[in-house]
C-alpha cells in the first residue's frame, strides 16, 4: 500500500468520526497521531513532549491543512510526507502563539472542533482518535514488520556479546547505537543485571556490572509505531528452577496471546493470566505489575485491567508481558483472522515451543550466553 492510499484509508475514518462527533473539523497535535495520520511522518523536535512542532487540521469539507511556524514549516513538508500527501500550509510567525488563530479563521467556532489535547474551547476526542488508528493499514503493518526485525536482532545479537563486567548502561548504549543506523529511536531502556532483575518489575537501567543474569528490554519506535522486547540470558548454566520459572512466564503469554482474538473481550486475557500463574504456585503475580494491552502508536494505548471493557479486534496490535519476580516474556503481535502475526521474535535465540489448545507457539528460550 502508498501512503496515498493509506492516507485516503486513514481520512475516510476521521470523516465518519467527524460525522459521528458532530464536529466540523478535528485538529490533531499530539506526536503519535501526527505519525499516523501522515503515515509515518514525525512532528517531534523535542522526544519528551506529547505534542509536535506542527499540527494537522482536517474539516468535513476536505480540507488537509499543516498548521505550523515559520521555522518548522520546508522540512515537515519536503521531510514528513506532507508535501507528497498534498497538504496545504498555515504559517504562522515562530514568536507567536499563532495555532489557535488559524485553526478559527479555517475551521469557525472551536467548539465545532475536535482535538487530541485541551484546547481552548475545542472538544477533547484523543480516546476516539486512538479508536481511529487501532486496525492496522497493510503500510502500517509493512512497517511494523521492518522493526520488529531489526529490533529482535539488535537485542539478541546484544545478549550474546555480554561478557562479566560489562555495564547496563553500555549495554543499553551498544543497543541504541545499532538502532539509530536505521533510525529507529528508542523511548525506554529496561537492561538490568542480577539482583535488580528480581527486585524491580521495572528496573530502569542504571551502571550495574553484570555477574551472572541480564534481562535486555527495550521500547523502540519506527516512524511513529512501537514495538517492546524482552530477552534473558544467563552467564553459564542456567539454574533449573530459574530456568523452569520462565517456561512458566512464557507459558502465561502465550495462554493470553492465544485468548487476544477478534470479539473477544481484552480482560479476558487477564482472567486466563491470574489462572495460570496460580496453576504455576504464584497466586496474585497479576497484581504485582500490570500485564500490557493493545499497543501501536504508543507502547501500550491503554493498560488492561478488570474493568477494561474493550474488545479485540482483526489487525491490531498487542504486547502483553507476564512476569514473575526475575522472569518476564514480552513479544508484540498483530491479531490476525487465522492467528497472531508477531513483530518481533526469536532471530538467532533458542526456541520453545508452546503448545495452547490447537496452537503451537515459537517463543524465545533464557539463553546460556
Amino acid at each position: 500500500m502508498n501512503i496515498a492510499t493509506e492516507f485516503l484509508t486513514k481520512r475516510a475514518r476521521l470523516d465518519s468520526l467527524m460525522e459521528e462527533e458532530g464536529v466540523s473539523a478535528l485538529f490533531i497535535r499530539r506526536q503519535d497521531n501526527f505519525a499516523w495520520l501522515s503515515c509515518g511522518g514525525n512532528n517531534g523536535v523535542v522526544t519528551n513532549a506529547d505534542t509536535g512542532v506542527g499540527s494537522l487540521l482536517v474539516t468535513r469539507r476536505g480540507d488537509n491543512i499543516l498548521v505550523t511556524n515559520r521555522i518548522e514549516v520546508d522540512r515537515l513538508v519536503e521531510e514528513e510526507n506532507l508535501g507528497n500527501l498534498g497538504f496545504a500550509t498555515r504559517v504562522y510567525p515562530w514568536s507567536e502563539d499563532g495555532e489557535m488563530p488559524l485553526v478559527e479563521s479555517v475551521a469557525g467556532d472551536l467548539e465545532k472542533v475536535g482535538c487530541d489535547t485541551p484546547f481552548g474551547a475545542a472538544r477533547n476526542l484523543s480516546r476516539r482518535l486512538v479508536e481511529c488508528r487501532r486496525e492496522l493499514t497493510p503500510g502500517e503493518w509493512e512497517r511494523y514488520r521492518f522493526l520488529g526485525r531489526k529490533l529482535s536482532m539488535a537485542v539478541e545479537t546484544a545478549m550474546f556479546g555480554l561478557r562479566p563486567g560489562v555495564t547496563e548502561g553500555e549495554t543499553a548504549g551498544g543497543i541504541a547505537a545499532e538502532l539509530w543506523k536505521d533510525r529507529i529511536d528508542v523511548n525506554n531502556f529496561l537492561v538490568a543485571f542480577d539482583d535488580r532483575i528480581f527486585r524491580h518489575r521495572h528496573p530502569v537501567t542504571v551502571n550495574r556490572r553484570l555477574e551472572r543474569q541480564a534481562m535486555l528490554s527495550v521500547n523502540a519506535r519506527y516512524k511513529g509505531l512501537i514495538a517492546t522486547i524482552t530477552r534473558l540470558g544467563h552467564i553459564g548454566e542456567i539454574p533449573e528452577k530459574l530456568h523452569q520459572q520462565y517456561r512458566d512466564t512464557v507459558v502465561v503469554e502465550c495462554r493470553m496471546i492465544a485468548a487476544t482474538r477478534p470479539g473477544a473481550e481484552e480482560r479476558g486475557a487477564l482472567r486466563i493470566a491470574a489462572d495460570s500463574y496460580a496453576e504455576f504456585g504464584r497466586p496474585g503475580e497479576e497484581k504485582l505489575h500490570h500485564q500490557g494491552g493493545p499497543m501501536g502508536y504508543q507502547s501500550r494505548d491503554w493498560i488492561v485491567t478488570p474493568e477494561t471493557n474493550a474488545k479485540v479486534g482483526a489487525n491490531q496490535a498487542y504486547c502483553w508481558n507476564p512476569t514473575i519476580a526475575g522472569t518476564k516474556s514480552e513479544d508484540g503481535f498483530v491479531v490476525g483472522e487465522s492467528g497472531p502475526d508477531f513483530i518481533t521474535g526469536p532471530v538467532c535465540f533458542p526456541v520453545l515451543s508452546i503448545e495452547v489448545g490447537e496452537m503451537v507457539f515459537s517463543r524465545p528460550d533464557m539463553v546460556g550466553i
